[in-house]
C-alpha cells in the first residue's frame, strides 16, 4: 500500500518535477548541477536513510530489540563521533573531489541534464540496471579486498564493527571509497543517463547501504518480498564473522559462487 501511494505521488509530482527541473537548469550550470546535484545526492540519501534508525540506536534503544540482528550492541557516543568525523572527511575530502573529477566522464558518455526528463518507466529501469551492474561490481573488489595483503592495509577499516550500524556504512577507507565508488558511476556512465536518473539512483544507492548495514531485519524490510536481495541479516553476517556474502545488494553472487555456504548453513542450523 505504501509503495503503491509512493507511485501514485511520483506520478502525480512528475509535471511538477518537470518544471523544476527546468527551472534548475536556468539558473545554473551544467558542471553546478552535475558535481552538486550529485554531491547533495549523496549526502541526502545517506544522512536522511540514517535517522530512522539513529532513533533507534541512541534516543529509543530498545525500542525495536526483537528486529536487531546482533542484539547484544548499540552503538555509543564514541562510535558515532568517530564515524561522524570520519564520514565528513570522506564526503568532502574524497568523494566530493571524485565527483567533480568524473565530470568530463560524465560529459564525454553523453550523461546530459537538457530537458525534458525521461520518462518514469524508463528511469526505473535504468535504476534496477544500475543495481545490477553495481551489485557485480562490488562483489569482485570486495571479495579482492577480502585477500590478506588488501584486508590487512585498506579494508580492515570498514570491519572495525563486527556489529555495523547505520551511520558506519560507508565508513571504510578512502582508497576503498575510491575503489568501490568505479561500480557506483559505471551503470550511468555505460548507459548514458540523463542527470535526473543518476541522482535518483545516487541517493537510493545510498540508502540501500544503509539499509543492509543498519542492523536491524524488519518483516517489512525488501528482501523479505524479494528473496533475491540480500537485506540486513545477509550482510551483517558477512560483518559478523569477516568472510561470505559478499555482495552489496543481491543474493546472484554469492549463490553463483558458492560465497554463501556458510551462511546458508548457519540459518539451516539456527532454524532447527
Amino acid at each position: 500500500m505504501i509503495l503503491e501511494l509512493a507511485v501514485l505521488g511520483l506520478i502525480a509530482s512528475w509535471g511538477g518535477l518537470q518544471h523544476l527541473w527546468t527551472v534548475l537548469c536556468r539558473r545554473s550550470t551544467e558542471f553546478q548541477m552535475t558535481v552538486g546535484g550529485l554531491f547533495a545526492a549523496l549526502v541526502l540519501g545517506y544522512f536522511m536513510g540514517c535517522v530512522p534508525y539513529l532513533v533507534l540506536d541512541v534516543w529509543r534503544p530498545g525500542l525495536a530489540r526483537d528486529a536487531k540482528v546482533q542484539k547484544q550492541w548499540y552503538p555509543g557516543a564514541r562510535a558515532l563521533l568517530r564515524c561522524t568525523v570520519s564520514l565528513i572527511f570522506l564526503f568532502l575530502g574524497v568523494m566530493l573531489p571524485l565527483i567533480a573529477s568524473s565530470y568530463p566522464i560524465f560529459r564525454w558518455v553523453g550523461v546530459r541534464r537538457d530537458p525534458p526528463l525521461p520518462r518514469a518507466d524508463v528511469v526505473v529501469l535504468q535504476v534496477i540496471t544500475c543495481f545490477v551492474i553495481e551489485d557485480f561490481g562490488n562483489y569482485w573488489i570486495h571479495r579482492w579486498l577480502h585477500t590478506p595483503w588488501l584486508y590487512r592495509h585498506i579494508h580492515y577499516w570498514h570491519h572495525q564493527w563486527s556489529a555495523p550500524f547505520s551511520l558506519a556504512a560507508t565508513d571504510a577507507h578512502p582508497l576503498e571509497v575510491i575503489l568501490l565508488g568505479v561500480p557506483t558511476i559505471a551503470g550511468p556512465v555505460l548507459l548514458s543517463s540523463h542527470l535526473f536518473t543518476t541522482l535518483v539512483w545516487m541517493m537510493l544507492r545510498q540508502y540501500e547501504a544503509i539499509d543492509i548495514h543498519s542492523g536491524y531485519e524488519f518483516r517489512w524490510n525488501l528482501n523479505c518480498y524479494l528473496p533475491f536481495y540480500g537485506g540486513t541479516e545477509h550482510h551483517d553476517y558477512h560483518h559478523y564473522l569477516y568472510s561470505g556474502n559478499y555482495a552489496s545488494i543481491f543474493t546472484f553472487c554469492d549463490e553463483i559462487y558458492g560465497t554463501n555456504l556458510a551462511y546458508k548453513q548457519r540459518k539451516t542450523a539456527k532454524s532447527r
